[in-house]
């Protein structure tokens, strides 16, 4: 008998309600009933425990069934019950995607754990694409320095602390120059376009979504590129930029970008922008694409840890984002929206999830 309680307090973690997402309609009844508690832990711990006793949850559903409508096991004997049941745990082992979590064999891995994984990673040649797809449920240690290590960690509240100021200057800079100067937009020599403050909303709204195609296009061509076997440099990269998120998707502290190397790459894209669009039209654009970035980052954040309500916009989200997690890897980039997967053709499957 499981002390069922007991083992989910023992990971620890809080509610997280959309782990339902990982499990077949009979299964989420049956887990509804013997679980109370259920819904108190984080998602990855939660599946973890369900994985681990889902069996007993089919078994015990199924013997409950059959003394309703028949009053006893007639027909079948305990060794066919046993195989009957082992066979529907089976069944609802491979219709979770969080299933696909594998276990570290410390021998038999192609790394050794006990070391940073950063520099070893690129030894895995052809093998790392797969290695790298295989999630896992434990924390990564990508350097032996400890600053190194420490500046590769970030709690997710530091990216509206650091960069919600900045927003809401640059915000009231662009609204304050717009008001004063009426800069004109040159659409011919002999003709120009004055823009007033109230243009300030649009020209945001256009930052924003110029950032949503920026979020996929990076997401997919760069955080999710093959990189050859043959190249030690790229294949570390990749797995400093993403890889080691999806070999273990629910390390929390690495689950948003660091403001400090957001900082610079933000910056150069802030000076190539004003080369496309100069002065203070270019400064509201970025102001929109600034404040987008925030909120995919605070999204893919809550898509991990959150309990978004069902039936709500993020509770699609989070279902989108664990199959591309744990079933799609090479769909269903958009974090914040899923608008580009559309025309690009990367769609996640419709399925039974």
């Amino acid at each position: 008998c499981y002390r069922v309680r007991g083992e989910l307090l023992k990971h620890g973690g809080r509610g997280r309600r959309s782990t339902w997402d990982s499990l077949s309609r009979p299964g989420r009844d049956q887990c509804a009933h013997t679980l109370p508690e259920f819904g108190k832990h984080s998602v990855q711990e939660e599946c973890l425990a369900l994985n681990a006793l889902r069996p007993l949850f089919v078994s015990l559903k199924t013997l409950r069934e059959r003394r309703t409508t028949q009053g006893t096991t007639d027909g079948h004997t305990q060794q066919e019950e046993r195989e009957e049941e082992r066979e529907e745990g089976r069944e609802e082992e491979e219709e979770s995607p969080f299933s696909r979590y594998s276990t570290v064999d410390l021998d038999k891995d192609l790394v050794d754990w006990a070391q940073p994984l950063a520099w070893q990673v690129g030894h895995l040649g052809e093998r790392y694409d797969a290695w790298v797809h295989q999630p896992v449920d434990r924390p990564i240690r990508l350097f032996g320095n400890a600053f190194l290590e420490a500046n590769t960690k970030t709690s997710w509240y530091w990216v509206p602390v650091f960069w919600l100021p900045i927003i809401f200057y640059f915000s009231w800079h662009c609204f304050v120059t717009l008001a004063q100067d009426s800069p004109q937009v040159s659409l011919t020599p002999d003709f120009s376009i004055p823009v007033h403050k109230y243009m300030f909303p649009l020209l945001f709204a256009l930052g924003w979504f110029l950032w949503s195609f920026l979020e996929y296009s990076i997401h997919r061509f760069i955080f999710h590129m093959t990189p050859p076997g043959h190249n030690y440099y790229l294949i570390t990269i990749h797995f400093l930029l993403h890889g080691q998120h999806h070999k273990s998707p629910y390390d929390g502290s690495r689950l948003v970008f660091p403001p400090a190397l957001a900082a610079v790459i933000t910056g150069g894209l802030y000076m190539a922008l004003l080369r496309v669009i100069p002065g203070v039209l270019g400064d509201c654009v970025f102001v929109g694409a600034l404040c987008g970035y925030v909120v995919y980052d605070m999204i893919h954040y809550y898509l991990h840890y959150g309990s978004p309500k069902r039936g709500s916009y993020l509770y699609n989200m989070k279902a989108w984002h664990v199959k591309h997690h744990f079933e799609h890897q090479r769909a269903g980039f958009g974090i914040s929206t899923t608008f580009w997967d559309h025309p690009f053709n990367t769609v996640i499957p419709k399925e039974r999830f």
